[in-house]
C-alpha cells in the first residue's frame, strides 16, 4: 500500500503514516527502509498489519526536465551542474562573446546601451538558476546573498558550480541526476 509519513519522532524512533486508503499506521524505526531519516510528506510503499505500517520503502519521485519558461524564470525545483553548465553558462558566454566582439568591430558606443539592455535582462533568470541550483545542495535560496560578501563567496561559488546536489530527493525536489 502506498501513503505519506504524517510525522516521525526521532527521540522515539516512531512515526506515523497516513495510507492512501484514508487509514492512519503506525510505524518505528527498525521498519524504515531508506538511507535517510522519513519526513513529513514522503510518499511510502509499505505492508499494513492492522494499525501497523512495516517494511516502509521510500517511494522517490520522479524528476520531470524543467521547461524553458520553468528553467529560466521559476526558482522552483533543482537542476543539475550538467544543466547549469549546459543550459545557463555556456549560452551566456557565447551572447556576450558575441556583443562584445560586434562592440570591438563596430568601434562605437552604439553597443553600451545593448549591453545594459542584455545585463538586466538576464538579471532575474540568473537569479532564478542561482535559488535552483542551491536548492540542488539543499540550501535555502537565501544562501545565495552570501555570493555577494567579499572574499566569503568562494566556497558558496564553488558549492553551486561545481559540487553535486544532495543525493535522492530532497525538500526541494526530486534527484535532477538519474
Amino acid at each position: 500500500m502506498k501513503g505519506n509519513v504524517i510525522g516521525f519522532d526521532p527521540d522515539t524512533n516512531t512515526g506515523a503514516v497516513s495510507g492512501f486508503d484514508g487509514q492512519r499506521y503506525d510505524f518505528a524505526t527498525q521498519d524504515w527502509r531508506a538511507h535517510r531519516p522519513p519526513r513529513h510528506g514522503d510518499v511510502v510503499d509499505f505492508q499494513a498489519e492492522g494499525n501497523r505500517a512495516t517494511q516502509l520503502y521510500l517511494v522517490e519521485p520522479e524528476y520531470v526536465q524543467p521547461s524553458f519558461g520553468e528553467f529560466y524564470f521559476s526558482p522552483m525545483g533543482r537542476i543539475s551542474r550538467s544543466q547549469y553548465w549546459l543550459r545557463w553558462v555556456l549560452p551566456l558566454v557565447v551572447i556576450w562573446a558575441v556583443l562584445f566582439i560586434l562592440a570591438g568591430v563596430s568601434q562605437s558606443q552604439a553597443f553600451v546601451p545593448v549591453i545594459v539592455i542584455v545585463y538586466l535582462a538576464m538579471l532575474w533568470p540568473n537569479i532564478a538558476i542561482m535559488i535552483k541550483r542551491v536548492h540542488d545542495r539543499d540550501w535555502p535560496w537565501p544562501f545565495i546573498l552570501v555570493l555577494f560578501v567579499p572574499l566569503v563567496s568562494i566556497w558558496p561559488a564553488i558549492e553551486i558550480m561545481f559540487l553535486r546536489g544532495t543525493v535522492g530527493a530532497n525538500r526541494f525536489g526530486p534527484d535532477p541526476v538519474r
